[in-house]
């Protein structure tokens, strides 16, 4: 599924969420209904809006009031609108999504919420077109990286 560039900045606003709420009880529906969005193959030429929205609207104990962004549509008045081709920048989500799904069922919400900090600002520079995501990633990462003594860079590049 191709997403417009204001779905990933939708995804950001999810990771402040996690972050500011790590053991809300929908996060695992949500982390799940975004995971399943990012692996949705692209089956036709036409590009949906509010793909994110749409989908997240489905989920029954969302909080309506947290949440409440998720209610309206965005409209798309102009030119800087722009569908996200990049087949790596899917992946690389949908992995991380798959390790924050792995965060909330483990109930790790400590571990949730240094993982959605170190990713909220990847959907915004995937979104804004950043010509070095990897380095961009890397500054990001280095508290969680050094916390937890991990690489997510490499975590969510590796093939599975």
């Amino acid at each position: 599924m191709l997403l417009r560039n204001y779905d990933f900045f939708d995804i950001y606003a999810i990771l402040l969420e996690f972050r500011q709420n790590p053991d809300a009880p929908y996060n695992l529906d949500v982390i799940g209904c975004v995971r399943d969005v990012l692996s949705e193959p692209q089956r036709s030429n036409c590009v949906e809006t509010n793909i994110i929205r749409k989908a997240l609207k489905n989920i029954n104990m969302l909080d309506r009031e947290r949440f409440a962004w998720v209610y309206v549509d965005n409209i798309y008045t102009y030119y800087g609108i722009g569908s996200i081709e990049d087949d790596f920048c899917y992946r690389f989500l949908h992995r991380a999504f798959e390790e924050l799904f792995l965060c909330a069922e483990k109930k790790e919400f400590e571990r949730l919420e240094d993982l959605a900090d170190a990713l909220h600002n990847i959907p915004i520079y995937i979104g804004k077109g950043c010509k070095n995501l990897k380095k961009s990633a890397k500054v990001e990462f280095s508290y969680y990286n050094k916390k937890y003594k991990v690489n997510l860079w490499e975590i969510f590049t590796s093939e599975k």
